[in-house]
């Protein structure tokens, strides 16, 4: 479509370049964004529990996953309150933005110029984006379970927590649970699809940064 109308007045070439690619990943990924919210991520999320539940083990949980009627997922945690073992709720929308990351990669893997491997991107990119999902999840429980086992560095606004039998977490680990659920459940799913992009299209990134010398 003439070059789609010579990208909206775009100087140079590789001005239009850069258009092109903005247009079709910003694009692409509000056409696609609704349908992964509302089915897509529910559907992929389903898939991985059970990769989740074995996961979830290496990092001293109980791997058991219910399913809540609402979506939720109710986490198994090998802690006890008053002797009662505890389960941990994972709300359904912490779900879906930890997956946020797969449409915006999409987008970005599709917009011209194009990967020459498009099939090894999509499978790297899967790949990837499955293990940050399932890692963040597990950031996200432990970041919450560390402020009840170390209630001095919950922040002030959090809400009263149940008392847990075992002791606390040592301060740095404490710590370092805390900050992965933030960095979780902020930045880094989004922050990946964009290195993957970055890293799995050379020549896409050249042309965006406008550096030939990034082509390889």
């Amino acid at each position: 479509m003439a070059a789609w109308f010579e990208t909206l007045g775009a100087k140079t070439p590789e001005e239009a370049a850069r258009r092109r690619f903005g247009l079709w990943s910003l694009g692409l990924f509000v056409l696609v964004l609704p349908i992964w919210w509302l089915w897509g991520a529910d559907l992929f999320a389903a898939a991985l529990r059970p990769l989740a539940g074995l996961v979830f083990r290496l990092f001293g949980l109980s791997g058991e996953i219910a399913v809540l009627a609402d979506g939720s997922w109710s986490v198994g945690t090998r802690l006890t309150s008053s002797g009662v073992p505890i389960a941990y709720d994972v709300p359904h929308t912490s779900l879906r933005r930890l997956l946020l990351g797969f449409p915006l990669a999409l987008a970005f893997l599709t917009a011209p110029p194009r990967t020459q491997k498009p099939l090894k991107a999509a499978i790297i990119t899967t790949l990837v984006l499955t293990l940050l999902f399932i890692l963040s999840l597990a950031s996200l429980i432990w970041g919450d379970l560390a402020a009840q086992l170390n209630p001095a560095l919950a922040p002030p606004s959090a809400a009263a927590r149940q008392a847990l039998d075992q002791p606390a977490l040592h301060p740095i680990l404490a710590q370092i649970a805390i900050i992965g659920r933030y960095i979780g459940m902020s930045v880094a799913p989004l922050v990946a699809a964009v290195v993957l992009w970055a890293a799995l299209n050379p020549a896409g990134r050249s042309v965006i940064m406008a550096d030939d010398s990034l082509k390889s």
